[in-house]
């Protein structure tokens, strides 16, 4: 059993190449980026779209497929850290939980809601730290190897189309998605889905803003028992408004134990926050 944290220093190589992450149709963790257009839908109706009955197991061959190609990502970057067969040991026994997990992964209404995948994302990273932890590493760990699969994907990202992706973040259509998934999810239609509330940028310090009263991610692992990998979670977002131009700035997160996630977007501001200016606050702070 290993007992050491193994996280590397960001010097470091990662030892990994880009896996299935963005190919899996994910463009920002914890749900941060583009509302699904069927919020809009589901707000008109007044209720939430009905999952398809037994929509992950019947999609059970792609979350595997995807989940498979994270994996793979996994055992090179453990093999860089640990011994060769406790590196394939610890990623076989990662899909082995995940397709466990699977069906179990909360109903947020199949695809119709945008929040799909991050919530598929914390059963992820929620099989990766029991396998991890099953070999006596630290939620730390597990949080590095996802961050890092996660910074090579963006890194494979062409600049040009990943600035794109995030000019359309403030586009008055996508405003308007956000506002109205936003006052959707007032309603708590999904218990295990996120639960937020439109700001208006101030024209100043943030063009486009939104907060999180509540966390589908965080609701995810608490149920796992997962709580304290819930904070490098969300350190992702970072990597993501780095990579698109949109310049994340956020000083809460429910997975810190705060109220809230405030989430501030202004166009083409340098993006300060990452791994090395945010783990240092989640020393001796309980998670949520």
């Amino acid at each position: 059993m290993l007992h050491q944290s193994v996280v590397a220093d960001t010097r470091e190589a990662t030892g990994v190449s880009r896996r299935f992450i963005l190919r899996a149709g994910l463009t920002g963790f914890c749900a941060c980026f583009f509302p699904w257009p069927a919020a809009a839908a589901a707000k008109a109706t007044g209720a939430a779209a009905a999952a398809p009955v037994g929509f992950y197991i019947e999609n059970k061959a792609k979350f595997l497929a995807d989940f498979k190609g994270v994996c793979a990502g996994a055992d090179k970057w453990l093999a860089a850290r640990v011994s060769g067969p406790v590196a394939k040991a610890t990623s076989d026994d990662a899909l082995r939980r995940f397709e466990i997990l699977l069906p179990g992964l909360p109903d947020l209404g199949g695809k119709a809601n945008r929040n799909q995948p991050f919530v598929t994302m914390a059963g992820w990273l929620t099989a990766i730290y029991q396998a991890m932890r099953e070999k006596g590493l630290a939620a730390k760990d597990a949080g590095r190897l996802l961050y890092d699969l996660y910074a090579a994907d963006w890194a494979a990202i062409p600049p040009q189309k990943a600035q794109a992706m995030g000019a359309a973040l403030f586009s008055p259509a996508s405003q308007a998605a956000l506002k109205a998934w936003a006052e959707t999810s007032q309603k708590r239609l999904l218990p295990g889905d996120w639960v937020g509330r439109f700001v208006p940028g101030d024209g100043k310090s943030f063009d486009l803003g939104y907060d999180y009263t509540e966390c589908g991610a965080v609701k995810y692992f608490k149920s796992q028992g997962a709580a304290e990998v819930a904070p490098y979670f969300c350190l992702n977002d970072f990597l993501a408004s780095r990579a698109q131009g949109t310049g994340l700035s956020r000083q809460h997160t429910i997975a810190q134990g705060d109220a809230l996630c405030d989430f501030r977007y202004k166009q083409g501001r340098a993006v300060t926050q990452d791994w090395n200016t945010e783990t240092p606050r989640f020393e001796g702070k309980k998670p949520a």
